[in-house]
């Protein structure tokens, strides 16, 4: 087995970017999210890591049964399923991380019943940036 040392990187890697925490309050008190309809909450730019991404009912919808999910384009619950926008205050989560290689938005959608309530939606990114020239080793 070989054994390779990376040369001009202290400790051996890069320090590299730093994961941020971005969140959005969404208020639906005066516009109400109907059924099927989406908010892209969270924009995304290209060569971003989602560790992971989640939201919070703060104020629970006034009547009906809505459902949310927490979502991209391409999977419309990857980071929350069939969270309960009228019971209890809740929440939704998942530790499954995606990278994007394009742009792209973390959307909240209604599912179920119009929701009228107000939610917290968050997600910790790292924006990877560009490829840089690959490091040296020897």
């Amino acid at each position: 087995m070989a054994d390779y040392t990376i040369t001009g990187a202290v400790a051996g890697v890069p320090a590299g970017v730093k994961a941020q925490v971005v969140e959005v309050v969404l208020d639906f008190s005066s516009t109400s999210l109907t059924t099927s309809d989406s908010v892209e909450a969270i924009e995304l730019p290209a060569n971003s890591l989602v560790i992971m991404a989640g939201l919070e009912v703060l104020t629970l919808a006034s009547t009906g049964s809505p459902v949310l999910d927490l979502g991209d384009d391409a999977d419309d619950d990857i980071f929350a399923a069939a969270v309960a926008g009228h019971t209890a205050l809740a929440s939704g989560t998942t530790s499954v991380g995606k990278f994007y290689t394009a742009a792209d938005t973390i959307d909240l959608i209604a599912n179920t019943a119009t929701f009228d309530g107000k939610v917290r939606v968050y997600a910790v990114v790292a924006e990877l940036g560009t490829a840089e020239t690959a490091a040296a080793f020897a």
